[in-house]
């Protein structure tokens, strides 16, 4: 613990640096002040952008201070201090302006969200540990302090929006190419409800309407095609009329036989019967 709270003035002091460099010198400033929500909290973008370029200066000097002092604990105060003014104003920011983006590091259109508040925390975490646990300054806390310096940088990166291209996008379409497809598991056969309600839609069923006397009773697939039959009558003979849909290319259209239930042999199907005829009274011209 006391390694890690010694390499925190480092760690911190690049962060703020880094953030402290481009409000004053970055050349979007202007644009990311006018983004962020401080013309809501100061009432014109031009206060903003003073507002933001004065935060940049503030963020140099502490910076500076961690660096050259990391061994007295006034700019691990100082640097308590901005990390718990970033998070109040991450806060004020989250709920008055919440399409706003945080225009820490960047002008990138990108609304306030956890990564922003976890790197205001890694400030004002990191600069009370150094406060209150660091042993040594950072310039002599061993050679162990490299692995703790390389990973916590890591982690900032990670939760800098900036570099999403760099390293998150490139992550996210790895995992995209290798990862289990999400329809995977889903059975790639077409439900044979689907099919029942297309099939009784069909020209070959509506052919054979007058014959059939029941819902779907049962169905199977074989070599691309799925078997449905439905119970019929032909006048007082009780029969089953057997529809074939196809499930594939090779296997396309609805096919029909009629099955006498008593004899098991193919019976034909019998003509619609003749609607009735209906005749109209002759209504004489007025």
């Amino acid at each position: 613990m006391s390694v890690i709270a010694s390499v925190q003035p480092l760690v911190i002091a690049a962060m703020l640096g880094w953030a402290g460099a481009y409000k004053l010198a970055g050349r979007t400033v202007g644009v990311a002040a006018s983004r962020s929500a401080l013309p809501k909290l100061l009432g014109t973008d031009q206060r903003a952008l003073v507002a933001y370029r004065v935060t940049g200066g503030v963020e140099l000097l502490v910076a500076v201070a961690l660096l050259v002092a990391g061994d007295t604990p006034v700019p691990a105060a100082a640097a308590s201090v901005v990390g718990a003014g970033f998070l109040a104003y991450l806060g004020y920011a989250r709920l008055a302006a919440p399409k706003s983006s945080c225009g820490c590091t960047s002008a990138r259109s990108e609304p306030i969200g956890w990564r922003s508040f976890a790197r205001a925390g890694i400030v004002a975490a990191g600069s009370l540990l150094a406060l209150f646990a660091a042993t040594t300054p950072w310039w002599a806390a061993g050679p162990s302090a490299v692995v703790v310096v390389v990973l916590e940088a890591a982690l900032v990166l990670a939760l800098s929006p900036d570099f999403d291209r760099t390293w998150l996008m490139p992550v996210r379409a790895w995992w995209s190419r290798h990862r289990p497809h999400p329809l995977g598991d889903i059975p790639d056969t077409v439900p044979v409800t689907a099919t029942a309600l297309n099939l009784e839609r069909s020209e070959e069923f509506g052919r054979l309407s007058h014959v059939v006397r029941s819902g779907l009773i049962e169905s199977w697939d074989t070599e691309g095609w799925r078997i449905m039959t439905y119970g019929g009558r032909i006048g007082a003979r009780a029969v089953t009329v057997v529809f074939a849909v196809g499930l594939d290319s090779t296997t396309v259209g609805v096919r029909s036989s009629i099955v006498d239930e008593r004899t098991g042999e193919t019976v034909a199907a019998p003509p619609p019967p003749n609607p009735t005829p209906v005749t109209l009274p002759l209504v004489a011209p007025a």
